[in-house]
Order: C-alpha cells, then structure tokens, then sequence
C-alpha cells in the first residue's frame, strides 16, 4: 500500500514535570513536540509505515524546531506549508491528582488553523491509501473547512479515511455543532477511535457498550473505544471484542491514544486495508498491538518521543504474552 497522510495540528507541548499535580498547581515544565495528529504520524513512521503530514506553520524559531522534527522523523513534508508571520500552537499538559490529563492552549489564529483550501488544490488523493483526520484542528476557520474537503475527496474516491474528534472541551465553543459535525464525520470514515470520556460528551452515556449503539458509524468501518487501564473495546462487521489493557507502571498518559490510534492505522495499513472477514480473533489480536503501543508510551515520558518502534512491540508483546 502506498503511505498515510495525516492532516491536522503540530504544536509545542509544555509538559509538568509535577506528576500529580493539575495545571494550577504545577511549576516545572518541559518543551516537547505535540499535537495529536503529529503523534500520530511519528508512532506511525517509527513501526515502518511511509507518512506524510499536512498542516500550515510559521517560519520562526518555534516552526523551524517543528520541521526539524519532522524531517528527523522521516516524516515527509511535501504538505507542511510554511507562511510568515505566523505562530504556532502552544499547549500546556498536567496529569492531575487522579491521573488524567488537563490541557490547556495558546492557539489565537495559530498557523494550524489558517490552512486554506488554496493551499491543497494540488493535493492529490491517488498519492496515499489512508488519510486521518481529526483532533482540534477542526475547531477553528479555515483550517477545518480545509480538512474536511480533503476528507470527501478522500471518501469521493474510495480511499481509507480515520478519525479521532480527541476531544478538548475548553475549546469547543458551541457543543451542539460540534457534535453535529463529528456526528457528520462519523457516518463516514472507515476507521473511527475515541476514549470512553469522548464518547461520553458525544453521547451523554457512560455505559460505553450503550454510548457504542447510540452512534451511528460506517455499517463496514471499524469502531474503536479505548478504556484506559481497563483496555480497549472494538466494534466492526456485527462483532464487538473487549481486550483489557497490559499492566505496566506508568509514567504518564499524555499520548497513549495516540499510540493506540497510529497502531490500528498501522494494522489496517500493513494488512493492505480493512478486510471484511475479520473475525473475533482477528480483531482480538488488533487490540492486543495496539494496546501494547500504548502500554510502551504509558511507561515513558512525553508523547511524540515516547511512540515505540516496531521491534520494540514486537519484544514487549513477547515478554507479556507468555
């Protein structure tokens, strides 16, 4: 199969170094490369897929750091559009008292959320067999406009299309349009993942076997809910697998959906697409690596830096699974 184009978000992370304590308590912090999307595109590249990304960033010290990275990674740049005069995001990541994740961002007309449908005219959608979408790019003018062209071009033309909404209510400035248009999103793709605190804001349910039924995804796709500790849930063909999570000691959770996105892509990637025979077993063992990835990340620090190599899985499912 041809690559992964990942669309969406490139920023810089200001991680706490105080475990434990929340954004309002924490002093220490470190820089490190982020956004959802990227992590997904860096755990992607680094088990063997090729990956493109697409987003718009500035020209300044901050956006130079961004594509270095994204050229140490071998990830390709064709699509990173670079204009002047524009910044890039800045998030700020705690793990709080209960150990999940508050995040909050300086992203006020970031470069991010300026990508133009002018800029991807010549975007063609032959050049990949996957494009994944999702997270807060889809919340600001142009950029979400451009994204989501780019996916029905993607659907127009019978292409995998992946999705993770990766929800961050402190920016959704009008819930019910946005469940709307994720609802929208939904319906379509052929690969949908979210955490169960997602589908909670999507669906209002707690129960995630309930909240499952309430959406209403691609009758052929691949439906995804992960748990935290206590695993992951899949969904495809009428069949419905949980598998629960390995137990490791954690170091922090900021990236592991993120790992466990870039493995389902992986799986499907490497398996030359979405084959409707799959069986409980079959999806059983999708669970397994991918939950594994996370794993991997949930024992290191940071996100992006975190994402594990191939034979790195390879070696932890072996140690765990004897």
């Amino acid at each position: 199969m041809k690559g992964v184009l990942c669309g969406g978000e490139i920023l810089f992370d200001f991680l706490s170094r105080d475990i434990g304590k929340g954004l309002a308590d924490s002093v220490n912090f470190e820089k490190r490369p982020g956004g959802s999307i990227f992590n997904v595109a860096v755990g992607l590249r680094r088990l063997g897929v090729p990956t493109s990304f697409l987003v718009k960033i500035g020209t300044d010290e901050f956006s130079d750091g961004l594509f270095k990275v994204l050229k140490g990674e071998g990830i390709d740049t064709e699509w990173v559009i670079r204009e002047k005069d524009m910044k890039i995001t800045l998030a700020f990541a705690a793990i709080n008292e209960a150990g999940k994740p508050e995040f909050r961002f300086c992203r006020d007309r970031a470069a991010d959320t300026m990508l133009e449908l002018k800029d991807v005219e010549k975007l063609r959608t032959d050049d990949y067999s996957i494009y994944h979408f999702g997270s807060i790019s889809l919340l600001e003018e142009p950029s979400s406009k451009t994204y989501l062209e780019i996916m029905e071009r993607f659907v127009k033309d019978g292409k995998i299309t992946s999705f993770d909404p990766n929800i961050r209510p402190n920016l959704i400035k009008n819930r019910e349009e946005y469940i709307d248009m994720v609802s929208n999103i939904i319906g379509k793709v052929d690969i949908v993942k979210m955490s169960d605190d997602d589908l909670e804001y999507l669906t209002g349910e707690r129960d995630v076997e309930e909240g499952m039924k309430t959406l209403e995804t691609k009758e052929e796709g691949i439906f995804v809910v992960t748990l935290g500790e206590r695993g992951a849930v899949i969904r495809f063909g009428g069949k419905t697998v949980h598998v629960p999570a390995f137990k490791v000691r954690v170091e922090e959770t900021t990236g592991c959906g993120d790992a466990f996105m870039s493995a389902i892509i992986y799986k499907v990637w490497k398996n030359g697409g979405i084959d409707p025979d799959w069986d409980e077993d079959d999806l059983r063992e999708i669970l397994i690596f991918s939950n594994a990835v996370s794993a991997i990340v949930a024992t290191r620090y940071g996100a992006a830096n975190s994402m594990p190599t191939l034979n790195e899985v390879e070696e932890f499912l072996e140690r765990n699974l004897r």
